[in-house]
Order: structure tokens, then sequence, then C-alpha cells
């Protein structure tokens, strides 16, 4: 099994409990293929880049599971037809805690700092 992390844009207009419900049937679907749930963090109400179904912001939920291409499957069917789901990605994770975006931004901060402290 495998190390995953999924990102859904919830839509912003559906009430926040539904949101918790939503969440939670991802979860149960993870759980019942077999896989492992990790965590997950509720990002804020963000302003996307372009209009999706004529939205334009919508609720980001982040989760980290583990599982196999089953559970993908099983949650790539669940999302495709919920209405409320404006746009969700499933990536395999290298399993080192950090998702390889906030791993590149790690890097740059400590070249920025590397380049700071050189000035002075």
């Amino acid at each position: 099994m495998r190390d995953y992390e999924t990102v859904i844009i919830w839509s912003a207009s559906i009430p926040e409990g539904d949101i918790e419900k939503k969440h939670d049937s991802v979860v149960e679907i993870i759980k019942g293929d077999g896989g492992t749930y990790k965590g997950s963090d509720k990002w804020s109400r963000r302003i996307l880049a372009y209009p999706i179904r004529k939205q334009t912001e919508g609720i980001y939920h982040f989760l980290k599971w583990n599982g196999s291409g089953d559970v993908i499957a099983a949650i790539d069917k669940n999302l495709r037809i919920n209405e409320d789901c404006l746009r969700f990605i499933t990536l395999r994770s290298d399993g080192e805690g950090l998702s390889s975006w906030e791993d590149t931004i790690d890097d740059e901060v400590e070249e920025e700092e590397e380049m700071d402290s050189g000035d002075q």
C-alpha cells in the first residue's frame, strides 16, 4: 500500500455541517476499501483562480491516507457524482509526512535565509 494525498475543493455555498458529512463519507470510503486514514486539514474559504461552475470561491480539504488503487477509484467515483465537489485530485505521496509542494516551499525559504545571512 502507498501513501496518497487528496485535495478536494467543495462549493462555498453549502453549509458547514454538510461539508463535514461529505468529508466523513470520503473517510469512510478510504476505510471501507482497506485504506488507512492518516488525517486531514481543512483550509479556509479561498477565491478560485477562475470560476468553476459559476462559483468564484471554494473550501479546500486536504486528506492524507494510505491505500491501494481500488481506494482511488472509489473516491473518484464518489466525488465525480457529488454536485458539491468542484474539483479534486489525488496524488501519490513520498511518505515523508510533507507533500511535495510543502517540501519545495521549505527549500525555497532555506535558500532565501542562506542568501540573507551571507549578505551580512
